[in-house]
């Protein structure tokens, strides 16, 4: 009876506390948390969410949390039966959690390369898009940047351009396979992990080849008191940088020059002093200040049994060009609710509406950043009546309209309505063993508006006024099912399990409908209806696809020090002929942390961390036209037998029944090294990546017709390089402070094309039709492909005594200040043979630096981007340089040759160019190198005792700043060019054609918590 007695008050005095750990920067679950009643054996240790669950015994008044790199924290029990705890991170915290393909895993863990922002990292920035926010922050990422619109998205290269084909990378959001990353509020981001390397990205080998973004939205957490944060920041913004163009008096000069050099008379619009007084610098007329407009609500809690966040996001941007803009409306909500014990189900949904408006800056004939450029400094914006200046006066003034006109009559929009969701269910069958069902949908609406006014008073005149409608459907669903199983054993041995199924469809439709001439011009009356002639219309459903797949996933730890990882995924995908549908990528890692070997700690007591990983791995890639294996044909097609004409059908393209995946297998090394209490940190990467089976159109010979070439898998591209990364934080109570720095060495090289001698090239760009991009076997993508050039002639004598053109057919017509073209190939003649590569587009170093501090609720941070070791080609140059042309000039024509000795640079002015002084050459490769202050941010917290409101827990005040500054030998409007808006996707980069310019913004914002 005693004993019974005994029992049954010790059972009465025990007590279960139940909790969740979560990381102060995101409030992501800690797994491997140890909790412990202080002073005893009595512990356990959170599982792979961060739950726990610890009996205490009889007189336990608190339990300590502690976690390898953060900080540890006691809790005083009390009459709390739920505790939940939100632990700070000390350093570079080896315990911070990631995440992974299907899962999440300690840093400690990782056994691939992969790198993780912070949602806090990137918060309050003046971007509308995540890509942009990270540029400098992740080694072995390049961000580049096609133009700086209002809504344009830069594209992400990750360890190099993988592919000829589309190398962006695969995006998950919420474990959802999206596009674009301009629908995500940067505010609503908790963390992205960018997926590098082969190991880590094989789980997702179907389109894992050009590397993985994962995006995990903020959540609430359970237990967790109502909180509310409001964010606003308002900025201006406004153009970096101007190019130095002719005056009209020196526009005059020139011209009439020119007249005289050729030998003609001078136009008589060049004598008139009308067209010698200068009335507008054009570029500063048609760039003016923009502004940006942010606005965020975000709301997050919970209780025992369910979590949630809400939040809704205002981004309004209005760019440097009138009329440019870009505006998003989002709504998110996510929750989590536990139905019993063991099961639980929960949701991420996104809704999203876009409005956008951007205007022709690529265009070499109609771009507005080119006319600027181009346009007569004489002709005022606006005559004194109110109309607007144009160049009908005169040929000789070019046939280009006054941009400031374009650009305040465009009437166009692109909207985009999206909803991006997910719902899941979770069983936890047993313990460590868990039971995954998902299903996803990203679907979204896009409609378009273009109305073309009728132009009379310019020079390129449209007699009738033009409406263009374009709508697209498009939506992937996601259906998926997978295992986990995550246990430790005797403290020894950890084992982590995943397999599953996955399943995605794609479907869409499209029409677009083009009526022309309207008798009323007025804004409500420009509908479809209203036009007089039906031009164009047409609508269909997009090409149908779906990939199946099996993925498995496993990892072994030996205490803590002996880590093996193991993926294996097989896809299936309807993009190619049955027999060629199926992938299979395979890929391992191992680790081995050193630092915890006992021979390293009693000897070594500077290194807190030593890891050393390795892997190989085998990805895929998709992303090329769907259904080449087939060969369609198109109706309505008109043609002749003889002398009688018929109409029906032909083939657009022909077939590639062979046709499949492209492979890329990586090979990398990494050490990871912590010092001085894991204050100092430093990783070390070596890789090596080779793409095979790449798909490139391969015309056969003596093929002749109109039908489209399908690719052929022939191709092979490597990528291989260095990445490093060191970062310091330190401080004390009162100061704190983080200084890091990456860069990233990456040599690309086509091994393998159709033969040898065979190349890839760019489509002709400019009112030259020139190439300026090839890409060959042995030499880096898109490598810039012309003449190169030495000065300039400066007499007769050195035109007939010049070995470069002794046996030169076009010799008689070179004259004393045209370009010197050097003969490559030493036969004295100048020619398409003695074009060579003139340089790279790729970078050979990405880098970024990184700095924050604070101290007493001051708070400043740093971000610089870099790159170096590439060349740009001023394709704008080249046209706003060529004398032939009726249009301005850069101020360099001054510099012009005229007269022995004058110049060895600038050819002179002539409109008989029968040497092509302005074709692709040297002249026009610049070094694009630069080194840019991206983003800098200064704040204060206000002691909550100085404004003495209930309610809200601190008010945080700042001020920011995006390209502040940037440094750079290139001459042209900004060196920060991508595929600059054409059809070659990577088969051209780097090329100026005076697209729309980056711009420097200033905002001011506020965040108040409650």
């Amino acid at each position: 009876m005693v004993f019974l007695l005994a029992v049954t008050s010790a059972a009465i005095a025990q007590k279960t506390i139940t909790g969740k750990v979560t990381g102060a920067a995101d409030g992501a679950g800690l797994p491997g948390v140890n909790v412990l009643v202080p002073g005893t054996s009595n512990g356990t240790s959170t599982d792979a969410k961060g739950n726990y669950s610890l009996s205490l015994p009889s007189g336990a008044k608190s339990v300590l949390f502690s976690f390898i790199g953060y900080e540890p924290q006691t809790i005083t029990v009390g009459d709390k039966s739920v505790i939940n705890v939100s632990l700070n991170a000390t350093t570079k915290g080896l315990g911070e959690v990631v995440v992974v393909g299907y899962g999440t895993q300690t840093r400690r863990d990782v056994t691939g390369t992969i790198a993780s922002v912070k949602g806090s990292d990137i918060k309050n920035l003046p971007v509308p898009d995540a890509a942009s926010a990270i540029q400098g922050r992740v080694t072995g990422v390049d961000i580049v940047r096609s133009d700086g619109a209002p809504g344009s998205t830069p594209s992400i290269r990750i360890r190099g351009t993988g592919t000829i084909n589309n190398a962006d990378p695969l995006v998950i959001i919420d474990g959802i396979p999206a596009t674009g990353l301009n629908d995500v509020n940067p505010n609503d981001i908790a963390s992205m992990e960018i997926l590098k390397d082969a190991s880590s990205s094989a789980i997702y080998g179907t389109r894992a080849a050009n590397g993985v973004v994962i995006i995990t939205t903020k959540k609430g957490n359970y237990g967790e008191k109502l909180k509310a944060s409001v964010n606003v920041y308002r900025g201006i913004s406004n153009t970096i940088r101007y190019i130095p163009l002719l005056t009209a008096p020196d526009l005059a000069m020139l011209k009439q020059e020119r007249a005289t050099n050729d030998g003609g008379a001078v136009d008589p619009i060049w004598k008139d002093p009308y067209y010698a007084t200068q009335r507008t610098d054009w570029q500063r007329a048609l760039l003016r200040s923009g502004n940006v407009t942010n606005a965020d609500v975000s709301l997050r809690g919970g209780n025992a049994s369910s979590n949630y966040m809400l939040s809704a996001g205002y981004y309004d941007e209005n760019g440097l060009i009138v009329n440019s803009y870009f505006k998003r409306y989002s709504v998110r909500i996510n929750s989590e609710h536990k139905l019993g014990k063991r099961f639980k189900v929960g949701e991420n949904m996104q809704l999203t509406y876009k409005q956008n408006s951007g205007p022709d800056t690529y265009s070499s004939q109609t771009g507005l950043i080119f006319s600027a450029l181009r346009f007569n400094p004489a002709i005022p914006v606006h005559n004194p009546d109110g109309s607007y200046g144009s160049s009908k006066a005169s040929n000789e003034l070019g046939d280009i309209n006054n941009p400031v006109y374009t650009a305040e009559t465009t009437d166009q929009w692109g909207k985009t309505y999206r909803m991006l969701a997910s719902v899941y269910g979770e069983l936890e069958i047993t313990d460590g063993l868990t039971l995954r069902a998902n299903y996803g949908f990203d679907g979204n609406i896009y409609n378009e508006y273009n109305f073309a006014p009728k132009v009379l008073d310019q020079t390129r005149a449209r007699d009738h006024a033009e409406l263009f409608n374009r709508s697209t459907t498009e939506n992937n669903q996601l259906s998926e099912i997978f295992m986990t199983y995550n246990k430790f054993f005797n403290q020894v041995h950890h084992i982590t399990f995943t397999g599953g199924y996955s399943q995605q469809t794609y479907n869409g439709s499209f029409f677009r409908a083009d009526r022309w001439g309207f008798n009323d011009e007025s804004p409500d009356q420009r509908v479809l209806s209203n036009g007089n002639d039906i031009h164009d219309a047409q609508g269909n459903f997009k090409p149908a696809n779906a990939i199946a797949s099996g993925f498995v996933r496993g990892f072994y730890g030996y205490k803590e020090k002996y880590l093996l990882t193991v993926t294996f995924r097989a896809d299936g995908s309807s993009r190619f002929a049955p027999d060629q549908r199926w992938g299979y990528f395979p890929a391992f890692s191992a680790g081995w942390r050193v630092s915890d070997e006992t021979f390293f700690k009693e000897n070594v007591k500077v290194v807190s961390n030593l890891k050393i990983t390795g892997g190989w791995g085998q990805l895929g890639n998709q992303n090329v036209a769907d259904f080449q294996y087939l060969a369609p044909v198109l109706k309505d097609r008109r043609y002749n037998f003889g002398d009688m004409p018929f109409t029906g059908i032909w083939n657009a393209s022909l077939a590639n029944p062979n046709i499949t995946w492209e492979k890329a297998a990586m090979t990398n090394i990494s050490l990871e090294a912590g010092f001085f209490d894991n204050k100092l940190n430093t990783t070390i990467t070596w890789f090596n990546k080779n793409t095979r089976d790449m798909l490139v159109p391969a015309p056969e010979m003596d093929l002749h017709g109109t039908a489209t070439i399908p690719d052929r898998n022939i191709g092979q591209l490597n990528n291989k390089g260095w990445e490093v990364e060191v970062g310091y934080q330190g401080g004390n109570h009162g100061f704190r402070y983080n200084v890091s720095a990456n860069a990233s060495f990456i040599k690309n090289e086509v091994t393998k094309l159709y033969d040898p001698s065979s190349y890839i090239g760019s489509t002709p760009y400019g009112r030259q039709g020139v190439e300026i991009s090839r890409t060959y076997v042995g030499q880096p993508l898109a490598s810039y492909y012309g003449w190169k050039t030495d000065g300039i002639y400066q007499t007769a004598a050195d035109i007939q005594n010049d070995a470069n053109v002794a046996h030169d057919p076009n010799k008689d017509k070179i004259k004393p200040g045209d370009v010197r073209f050097l003969d490559i190939n030493g036969d004295g003649i100048v020619d398409d043979k003695d074009r060579v590569n003139l340089g790279s587009p790729n970078p050979k170093m990405v880098y970024g630096i990184q700095a924050s501090g604070s101290y007493k609720g001051f708070d400043l941070s740093l971000s610089f981007a870099g790159v170096s070791g590439v060349k740009l080609y001023n394709a704008d140059k080249m046209q706003g340089m060529d004398p032939t042309y009726s249009y301005n000039m850069y101020a360099e024509a001054l510099n012009r040759w005229h007269g022995a000795g004058t110049s060895n640079s600038v050819p002179r002015m002539s409109k008989n160019d029968d040497n092509r002084n302005a074709r692709v050459s040297d002249r026009f490769v610049e070094n694009g190198s630069y080194f840019s202050l991206k983003n800098v941010s200064l704040g204060y917290t206000i002691p909550s005792k100085l404004w003495g409101r209930s309610g809200i827990s601190d008010i945080h005040v700042y001020v920011a700043a995006q390209n502040l500054f940037i440094l750079t030998p290139y001459t042209g409007l900004t060196p920060q060019l991508g595929y600059n808006g054409t059809p070659d996707g990577n088969r051209q980069r780097g090329v100026d054609v005076a697209a729309y310019p980056q711009a420097r913004t200033y905002t001011f914002g506020a965040t108040l918590n409650f």
